[in-house]
Formats: structure tokens, sequence, C-alpha cells
């Protein structure tokens, strides 16, 4: 009796444990999909290169001073952590997972790249760096996380840059529009952009009925969409920041100067922006409740990031990543630690 039940009870370990291996590997394998308002980044993020993104209590970032590796850190700049070697640009987040555009390409270290089978795409890990998928492995630009869909900058050597879209889950990768849009700033589901081949006019494409209809006529760059209207830069107003309304009226100049690159805080109170083209180029606050505004520093600036305690920039000469702490107003060099993958 003994022997007879030995036979059957190691087979039936047996099935068990592969049972557990094959729910384990499709656990691990399963997509988590989104609710379709969750967006992964801020549009002022990025437009000015998606190197830093805030979800929860963590900022994912591209950092500086480790040829531009993934890195976490808390909101407060502390607990710093690296998550992955692989040179990182248009970060999304969402409650699972993190999506970057791979840029290995630009390493400044030649020898690294020539190690990795793909140089760029796009991918997806899990927060704590496992569990990396790739959901296009072509060369793109601005990718933006609305929903379920990552909608990009498409570039290939026979069409160059065109706005397509794919899923979280690597699926339906397909073209929506010829023209080299940046798909940055999504607002209740209408995503909000300029024309850039055939006009410069403000844009809506409704993401669900796929709908895309002309705000206004004006040329602009950069429309950032808030709930107290479109931001963007005016072309043929001097470079000038404006405001307009969702049905094109109420057009207003906030900023009569020549502006590179802007962002602002998710209440609207503040606006950064840098001013180009002078003697008297600064980087300066706007309060948009007061009208009253403050230069941060003198010079030529870039790639201004927010977070909720925050604002990240460089400088031109990409020598010095700056942090300015919006809450005591107090501005500071960013030296994040370089470490080893965990």
């Amino acid at each position: 009796m003994q022997s007879g039940a030995k036979k059957v009870i190691f087979p039936l370990i047996l099935l068990i444990i592969i049972g557990g291996l094959i729910f384990l590997q499709r656990s691990s394998s399963k997509v988590h999909y989104n609710e379709d308002n969750v967006l992964g980044n801020t549009a002022g993020n990025l437009y000015n290169g998606g190197l830093f993104c805030e979800y929860g209590n963590t900022i994912y970032f591209s950092n500086p001073l480790d040829d531009g590796a993934l890195y976490s850190m808390d909101i407060d700049c502390t607990n710093v952590h690296k998550i992955s070697s692989d040179r990182v640009a248009s970060l999304n987040a969402d409650e699972h997972y993190i999506y970057y555009s791979r840029r290995n390409y630009l390493k400044q270290d030649p020898m690294e790249s020539i190690f990795i089978f793909r140089n760029t795409g796009l991918y997806r890990m899990k927060h704590n760096g496992s569990g990396l998928a790739m959901l296009f492995d072509g060369g793109n630009g601005i990718s933006c996380l609305a929903g379920n869909t990552i909608f990009y900058q498409h570039y290939d050597t026979q069409t160059a840059t065109q706005f397509y879209s794919v899923g979280i889950d690597a699926k339906n990768n397909q073209r929506i529009n010829t023209d080299a849009i940046l798909p940055a700033s999504v607002y209740n589901n209408t995503l909000y952009y300029a024309g850039v081949l055939e006009d410069h006019y403000l844009h809506a494409y409704n993401l669900k009925t796929k709908n895309d209809y002309i705000i206004s006529h004006e040329a602009c760059y950069l429309p950032i969409a808030m709930p107290g209207g479109v931001y963007y830069i005016s072309l043929l107003d001097g470079h000038s920041l404006c405001r307009v309304g969702y049905d094109g009226s109420a057009p207003v100049k906030l900023v009569d100067e020549f502006i590179s690159t802007f962002n602002l805080t998710e209440d609207e109170h503040y606006l950064f922006y840098q001013i180009d083209g002078g003697e008297d180029n600064r980087l300066v606050r706007l309060d948009l409740s007061t009208g009253f505004t403050t230069t941060i520093i003198d010079g030529d600036y870039k790639q201004l990031h927010l977070t909720s305690q925050y604002l990240f920039f460089r400088d031109f000469a990409d020598t010095t990543t700056y942090a300015y702490n919006l809450m005591n107003d107090v501005l500071s060099t960013f030296h994040p630690p370089v470490l080893d993958e965990e």
C-alpha cells in the first residue's frame, strides 16, 4: 500500500509544481491596464524632454551625472535608487509601470552601447526595474501615456517623423497622422497639438471618436491644455506666451517676450518660462494669480521640469542641472549620486 501511495503522490506533487510554475509565469507576464483618464506625465515635462516624472511619492528621472540612466527618488530628492542603465527620455508612469524612450545611442560611453542589442525603442517596466517589455523597437521622439495607449512620434528613414500609437501591451502599433506633431498634452481624453507640416494651427484630436478639429487658426507652438484654457507660444507674435479658451475665444497674452520654452504647475498658480533672443536672457516665474514676475536666474536654460516640490532645469552648455525649491524659493545645483543597479 505504501508503495502504491507513493506512486500516486509523486505525480500529484509534480503536477502541483508544474501548475504553480505556469501560474507564476502567467501572473508575471500579465499586463495591468489603466482607467481611460490616467496620464503618464505632464505636457510641460514631456515637451522639455520627459527627463523627470512624478508618480505618487516618487520621482523617476534621467540622472545627468550617470549618462542619463533611469533613477528614482522621493519627492524631496532623498532615498535615491538606480533602476536601469538605459539612457532614458519621455518618462511616463502609472500605478504599475514606468514607460520610457530608450536613447542609448546618445550614451557618452560608446563601448557600453555597443553591447546593447537595441539602442532605441519604447519600453515598459515595473517600478522596481523588473519585467522589461519592448513596445516598439524603432526611432521615436516625444511619447505620452494616456489610458492604455502610448501616443508617440515614430521615426524611420523612409517616412521621417509621423504620429503613431501603441498599446501598453505592445499591441495595435499604428499610424494616426502623417504630420510630425508633438503628442504631449492630453486633457479630458483629447490631445491638443500644434500642426507642423500643413499648418501651425491649434488642433484638438478626440482620442475616443478620432475626430480632429481646429480650435484656433493662430500659429502656435507647445500647447498645454489646462482647466483654465490652452497655453501656447505664439509664433507670429514674437514668440509671446498666450492662453486661449477651448472654443478659440478670449485669447490673452500673458508674457510679451521672446519665449523659447515654458512649463506651469498643475494648479496653474505659477508659470515658468525662458526668455531668449536678446541680451537679457533669463528664467522667470510668473504668478498667474497676481501677475507678479520673479527672475530665478539670468542666462540661457532649457529642459524645464516640474514636480510637486521642485523645478528642475539645465543650462544650455549641458554642464549643470539646477533644482529650484517651490516651497522656499531656494535655488541649488542638482547632484544625484551615481549608483549601481540594485
